[in-house]
């Protein structure tokens, strides 16, 4: 019984590194990746709700739409808040607005993928969240 094991005497030394080069390894820098995915994900969600609300209440107030200008600036605002780049939040298409609509924004983050020590980031994706604010019926708005 006891020469049956002793063709599989080091087989250790070579399913060890295998287990965790292909499985531990790949797993283990997902599991790395998560939070940032999440980070950049809450900062689109939140920017793009600030953005509907920024240009729902500028709007009613002034009777004037909030330009493109305070909207990029409110995104390089919530940028620095969340100490991201300048410029990983895009807002696509800025939205008009008329009195009693929905106003639905639309904010793109990218994601970076996971980093391998020797060859670096694994891909890109991008995210887009969106948020829908109701414009006030009665409201003054610039024609």
């Amino acid at each position: 019984m006891g020469d049956r094991w002793q063709d599989e005497r080091g087989s250790a030394v070579v399913e060890l590194p295998l287990v965790l080069g292909l499985l531990v390894l790949p797993f283990g820098l997902l599991i790395l990746s998560l939070p940032t995915w999440v980070e950049r994900q809450t900062a689109a969600r939140d920017a793009a709700a600030e953005v509907a609300r920024s240009l729902v209440v500028s709007t009613a107030s002034d009777g004037l739409a909030a330009g493109p200008g305070s909207l990029d600036s409110l995104l390089r605002e919530i940028e620095a808040g969340y100490q991201l780049a300048p410029g990983s939040l895009r807002l696509d298409s800025p939205p008009t607005i008329a009195a009693g609509e929905a106003v639905t924004v639309r904010v793109t983050v990218v994601l970076p993928g996971p980093r391998l020590p020797v060859f670096g980031s694994l891909g890109r994706r991008s995210w887009t969240a969106e948020h829908t604010e109701r414009a006030p019926d009665y409201a003054v708005f610039a024609e």
